[in-house]
């Protein structure tokens, strides 16, 4: 029962993965995100992000979330849009709002689809490392958003097969990608 259990949401998962890339890969929405278009069309998107700028950042935050839910490469290029767009500041504040929102979609995602297996399987070599996650989860966390020695999907994936809180996920992530989405938005 509990194998058919982690099969379904396997197969959940693969059709919604394969549904968002066939999207993307199939309909005019990839074009959108083509950094070429952007440059090619960069004055008309400023005009039009001044006139529809409520719109623009919802937008602009809503593809950040997908961007980095799905782990798709182009959350760099998505940054210096949106520090040209936007200027620094508020470009900082939106991509942190679309990377933590993305960030902890994953990080959810892991938990429900490979947490819960992880955990009963190697549970008890686990032991120590989940006691140490409990107790300096956070220190981690923090350290490897400010110092990005691993890749920002690979954090979000591994953080959620822990036992670490999602609320200690969320903070680390929002307050560790600051500089970082800072530097990019320049």
């Amino acid at each position: 029962v509990r194998m058919k259990k982690y099969i379904v949401r396997l197969v959940i998962l693969a059709v919604i993965l394969g549904g968002i890339f066939s999207l993307i890969r199939f309909t005019p929405v990839g074009d959108y995100l083509n950094p070429q278009m952007l440059q090619e069309n960069k004055e008309a998107l400023k005009g039009f992000v001044e006139r529809n700028y409520l719109a623009s950042v919802l937008v602009f935050i809503a593809a950040y979330i997908v961007v980095v839910a799905l782990s798709i490469p182009g959350a760099m290029w998505l940054s210096i849009a949106g520090g040209f767009f936007f200027g620094v500041i508020f470009a900082t504040i939106y991509i942190n709002i679309g990377a933590t929102i993305g960030a902890t979609l994953v990080f959810l995602a892991a938990r429900f689809f490979l947490g819960e297996m992880i955990q009963k399987k190697y549970g008890d070599k686990l032991t120590k490392f989940n006691r140490e996650v409990e107790t300096n989860g956070s220190n981690y966390l923090i350290t490897l958003r400010l110092i990005p020695v691993f890749p920002f999907w690979m954090i979000n994936l591994f953080a959620g097969v822990t036992r670490i809180k999602p609320r200690t996920f969320i903070w680390t992530t929002s307050l560790g990608i600051i500089p970082g989405s800072a530097v990019y938005a320049y």
